[in-house]
């Protein structure tokens, strides 16, 4: 009887047993998981709830880094059911243009676990979101993004 146990738990303790939980990339999926509000209120929100500015702020104006747009970059998945998780922080980096698609890492922004931290309590206040599909099933999928601001005096005008 005891060898029938040991045996049932590691077929179910096994990968074959195991569901896999694949988590996808939202910029692959043909219906990406949607902030209820729209992609405005979406950096509404992370302009709110994200309390690093300051120190962003004078560590730019320390080292004489203005006139450019400022960017934090992180990353966080939203599940099946809408909710924000797993919040990572990933650079901050500067670009000359507000619509640029390429940007330059700031090397003299020490602490990226300081940030970490800010990020994830960011994330974990965001409500949810409309889920990803797949064949019209919600799926998990990752979220990449960046909140943006513009350090100087007077912003360029597009």
């Amino acid at each position: 009887m005891k060898i029938f146990f040991v045996w049932a738990t590691i077929f179910f303790s096994s990968r074959c047993f195991a569901q896999y939980h694949k988590i996808y990339d939202a910029t692959y999926l043909q219906t990406p998981a949607i902030y209820p509000s729209g992609t405005d209120s979406c950096q509404r929100f992370y302009f709110l709830h994200f309390k690093g500015f300051d120190s962003v702020l004078s560590r730019l104006i320390a080292n004489g880094d203005t006139a450019k747009y400022i960017r934090v970059y992180f990353s966080f998945v939203i599940d099946k059911n809408g909710a924000a998780y797993n919040a990572h922080f990933e650079k901050i980096a500067s670009t000359q243009y507000a619509k640029g698609i390429t940007s330059k890492t700031i090397r003299y922004f020490p602490g990226k676990m300081y940030y970490e931290k800010l990020v994830k309590e960011m994330i974990m206040q965001m409500p949810l979101w409309k889920p990803a599909l797949l064949n019209g099933l919600p799926v998990d999928c990752k979220i990449e993004d960046h909140l943006q601001f513009w350090v100087g005096l007077n912003p360029p005008t597009n």
